[in-house]
């Protein structure tokens, strides 16, 4: 029988995902001397921001209500960001893509491994990972990654599931962590996941015929009267489904539903009629992926929650901040008879502990982007990128 062939890697930090917490981990300890090695499962980097979901960058710019975009945000997102907005001012996706490869690129100190998904891991006694386990099928090569120190920054959560670590799924009952914006019952309903699409103007007469599986009844979608030919891309954040689902295994499934709501959308835009105005328009892009919001929260020694939100505390451990509105939606999304989101927004940010970067019971483990420690309420806004 014929083996893979088999790279053993070995370094002092192991970064899984490639997303813009990842990046900026495996950046951070570069520049301060580690040999660390990056892990994307996907062909690019950038995670939601990339040009495969096409989110904005947003986070604690909403700290007083609205999106300012001249807020500043520190680190190394505010470098990024700052040089996105110099030589990308039209928010190319494309553009912002080749600026996180060069910025990984150029750091000396970082091992890329693009296309790369981690399946397995070893671990070094009962509380650390020894390595993990991947594969890339671009170059049919396995790789085995070892490290004193891991951070996962997976989206999912690959590293903490396979090596044990603590985790939540779903919505707490309002009474665990005395939060009033939480439901009454403890249930296993997630944020769901959205695919965008854009259209283009060509000048000129456009047919479209929609392909068989397209959402046929448009009134399925109660918020149908909302549509308009000029929205694309994030202002269609609302076209969101699957909190319902297994948001990790049943993906795929949450990804077919939302292609039937984009493509029937767009039938409706084309074809009904209603909007005449769109006669010359064609759909130019539809996301391959969707953008998932939640699935999987890790626990650290501290669990962020609502009241620590609202109430701006502090800690003796704060090494970042937030400021996005709490922003929750119902967990049937698009298909939802009740508003597409409820929001409460601070005046200020509120600071986010050390204490929720890192797994509480596998030592040698940091947790980073949607995978950090908190509440689903807390979540709702501690999810946003920046």
């Amino acid at each position: 029988m014929r083996a893979l062939r088999t790279e053993r890697l070995t370094c002092d930090f192991v970064v899984v995902g490639g997303g813009l917490s990842g990046v900026c981990a495996a950046v951070t300890a570069a520049r301060a001397g580690l040999r660390v090695t990056l892990v994307q499962d996907r062909p690019v980097l950038g995670g939601n921001a990339s040009s495969e979901v096409r989110l904005w960058i947003l986070g604690a710019t909403s700290h007083m209500g609205n999106n300012n975009r001249w807020a500043r945000e520190g680190g190394v997102v505010d470098e990024l960001l700052v040089e996105n907005l110099y030589r990308n001012p039209e928010g190319n996706p494309v553009m912002l893509d080749a600026l996180l490869l060069e910025t990984v690129l150029a750091e000396p100190n970082i091992t890329l491994l693009l296309d790369t998904v981690v399946y397995a891991l070893e671990k070094d006694g009962a509380d650390a990972v020894r390595c993990v386990r991947a594969f890339c099928p671009q170059n049919a090569t396995a790789y085995e990654l070892s490290a004193p120190l891991f951070c996962d920054a997976s989206g999912d959560g690959i590293v903490g599931y396979l090596s044990g670590a603590a985790f939540r799924v779903g919505a707490e009952a309002r009474s665990e962590f005395d939060e009033p914006m939480a439901q009454a019952e403890s249930g296993g309903e997630c944020l769901g996941h959205t695919i965008y699409f854009y259209s283009k103007d060509t000048g000129r007469p456009v047919a479209y015929v929609p392909p068989a599986f397209a959402l046929k009844d448009i009134a399925a979608v109660p918020r149908w009267r909302d549509i308009r030919v000029g929205d694309s891309g994030c202002r269609f954040w609302w076209l969101e489904w699957g909190g319902a689902l297994d948001t990790v295994h049943d993906s795929e499934v949450i990804k077919r539903e939302l292609w039937k709501i984009v493509y029937g959308v767009w039938n409706h835009i084309k074809n009904s009629g209603r909007f005449p105005e769109a006669e010359t328009h064609t759909l130019e892009w539809v996301g391959a992926i969707p953008g998932k919001r939640e699935s999987r929260r890790f626990e650290g020694d501290v669990v962020l929650t609502q009241r620590d939100i609202v109430g701006q505390r502090s800690h003796p451990d704060d090494v970042s901040f937030g400021g996005w509105a709490i922003d929750l939606h119902p967990a049937d999304g698009v298909y939802s008879g009740e508003s597409p989101c409820s929001q409460w927004h601070a005046k200020g940010v509120y600071p986010v502990p050390y204490r929720t970067l890192y797994s509480r019971n596998v030592a040698n483990l940091f947790l980073a982007g949607r995978l950090v420690s908190a509440s689903h309420v807390a979540f709702a806004s501690l999810r946003v990128m920046a």
